[in-house]
């Protein structure tokens, strides 16, 4: 009986692999121009970023200079990459997600909230560890003006000059940024639904929906210093010697506002994409025969 249960799980962990990366795809491309903006905003004021500190001051107008010095494509500039690395890091963040709370869960199916908490950061920074090099390589690639000619070209660039090291810039602050976000952002998520449901009303997906982007704008806005720190210590040179550096040096250049650089673009984004992707994954769960666990919200 044991070994036919582990096929089933495996199985079904397989599936819900699949439903992740589907869902994190069609939710990134669906705002990608949104996270173009978000990401100039970031590191403008950075030297090496190719543009000046006050090119882009507002999502509209950002917008407006992207459509006319590159045209309508340029939003989706480096998307390709993106979905490469969306793809797994959504595929292993939401299946990680079920399956730690599978793990948590004490004998009766149920979960603390330390414990989804839990489950939600162990499952940000598993697919954040395999994943981190094609996020760096999409954000050289998003830059204006870059010289790489594409994803492969930018990665072996990047080695030969930089060093392997440089795919691995911002590795420690993205862990550290990424486990209180996907951790509030899933747990968030789970006990709004389960507030409104109470485990027993039949869900609706336009509900869902808003219960996802609420989540995913209440766990970004809290993290996002953290993201906009991990994307400087990215861009290229040696600018800041640690985490701790960054902040002060920000801090004292920029204020409060220095970290906040592109949190409107990123908000706008967030709502539609966290929840795009949530209900997307649940919705692909079960047209592939996932079992569904209690667990699950």
């Amino acid at each position: 009986m044991a070994a036919p249960k582990r096929q089933a799980n495996v199985w079904d962990s397989s599936k819900m692999f699949l439903a992740g990366g589907a869902a994190g795809a069609v939710a990134r491309t669906a705002t990608a121009p949104l996270d173009r903006i978000k990401l100039l905003f970031q590191v403008q004021a950075v030297a090496s970023s190719g543009t000046s500190a006050t090119a882009y001051t507002g999502v509209g107008q950002a917008a407006r200079k992207i459509l006319s010095e590159e045209g309508f494509l340029a939003f989706w500039k480096g998307n390709g990459v993106n979905i490469i690395r969306i793809f797994p890091y959504s595929a292993g963040q939401l299946a990680a997600n079920d399956s730690y709370k599978r793990l948590l869960a004490d004998d009766h199916g149920e979960l603390t909230v330390a414990r989804r908490l839990a489950a939600g950061a162990c499952a940000g920074m598993t697919a954040t560890a395999l994943t981190h090099p094609l996020d760096t390589v999409r954000l050289r690639l998003a830059l204006p003006g870059h010289a790489y000619k594409g994803a492969v070209d930018a990665a072996t660039s990047m080695v030969r000059t930089e060093g392997v090291k440089s795919l691995y810039k911002g590795l420690a602050p993205t862990l550290v940024g990424i486990a209180p976000y996907a951790a509030l952002n899933f747990a968030t998520y789970d006990l709004l639904k389960k507030t409104v449901y109470h485990g027993e009303r039949p869900q609706s997906a336009v509900a869902n929906l808003l219960m996802g982007g609420a989540a995913g704008t209440i766990a970004a806005t809290v993290c996002y210093p953290l993201d906009t720190i991990r994307r400087r210590m990215q861009m290229r040179g040696v600018m800041y010697s640690s985490q701790l550096d960054a902040f002060q040096s920000i801090w004292a250049k920029e204020g409060m506002r220095g970290f906040y650089r592109g949190w409107c673009a990123n908000t706008i984004k967030v709502v539609p994409q966290n929840a795009i992707r949530l209900v997307s994954y649940e919705a692909l769960k079960g047209l592939l025969g996932v079992k569904k666990s209690k667990t699950d919200t």
